[in-house]
């Protein structure tokens, strides 16, 4: 795309996301600016486009408590066990009723209604607590759908939740286990960490074959991971929570031999963006069955 195509289609995007526009209108728009190439909805075959079918289609609105970040901890223990949740403080409809004095030195507090919305606190004495405040009442006015038209976060009540900070973030032991579900069936698993400051990715089959690409990306997960000695409990839980859905990502973690929820996915990256495995975005495609 040239230099002119692109910006034109960067200030298609930028006017359109904040307004009532088609839906279908934008994401082929949005689509088309970050891939290159066009959104085909009416003959979907790739994993981006049946997912960008299955937003537009199919997991709307009558799915945000499987995005709302409180309401989803509640589904999640009546089907796997709340053992498996991450330890709650509070939860807040506003700013002004988090007391800061009462958590603890180490905490995190995320939007409950966005993504990416979090306020990590190693140490509450260094805590910038007015400019957190500041920065939380921004995030309080998202409407996280507009940016790539997600409708399961369209009507989400907006809350702020306090969750137990988890210290292997710091040593970059955090590994993330983002498993790819489809029918309840684990396929493929993302694995995710921090190395060094940098964040890096790469996917692994379920007998744990790694998947390397044909081009390495930047952020490529180069050394082989070990892997986790709770593993087919992991699966058995990625199992639980996806059953009943055409395609969902279950994103969990394993810290010292505990497994801990993250979150569930159904768009992941938005659908916007195209795997970086090539021969994968038509293989997950194949695994998505859409309804007539």
């Amino acid at each position: 795309m040239n230099f002119f195509k692109r910006k034109y289609y960067r200030f298609l995007v930028n006017y359109l996301e904040k307004r009532e526009a088609d839906d279908v209108k934008y994401l082929k728009i949005l689509y088309y600016l970050k891939n290159e190439r066009e959104l085909n909805l009416e003959n979907p075959k790739e994993f981006t486009e049946k997912i960008q079918w299955l937003k537009l289609y199919k997991y709307t609105e009558q799915y945000k408590e499987y995005a709302d970040k409180y309401a989803v901890r509640q589904l999640v223990a009546e089907k796997a066990g709340d053992d498996i949740l991450n330890e709650l403080y509070g939860v807040y409809n506003s700013v002004e009723e988090i007391d800061i004095d009462t958590l603890p030195q180490q905490f995190v507090l995320k939007c409950t209604h966005a993504s990416g919305t979090n306020i990590i606190v190693k140490d509450k004495s260094k805590l910038n607590w007015p400019k957190a405040k500041a920065k939380l009442q921004q995030w309080m006015q998202l409407n996280q759908y507009y940016k790539n038209r997600e409708k399961v976060y369209k009507d989400i009540t907006p809350r702020i939740i306090a969750e137990k900070y988890l210290s292997e973030a710091d040593e970059d032991l955090l590994i993330d286990y983002k498993f790819y579900c489809f029918n309840g069936v684990p396929h493929y698993v993302l694995v995710k960490l921090t190395e060094n400051g940098d964040e890096k990715k790469c996917y692994y089959t379920m007998d744990w074959q790694k998947v390397h690409p044909e081009k390495e990306p930047r952020n490529f997960l180069k050394r082989d991971m070990p892997k986790p000695e709770n593993f087919d409990e992991m699966v058995r839980i990625a199992k639980i929570l996806s059953e009943g859905f055409i395609f969902i990502r279950v994103d969990l973690y394993s810290l010292q031999g505990k497994i801990y929820f993250g979150e569930l996915t159904f768009f992941p990256t938005g659908g916007i963006k195209r795997i970086a495995v090539e021969w994968m975005n038509e293989k997950l495609g194949d695994l998505i069955q859409l309804p007539a």
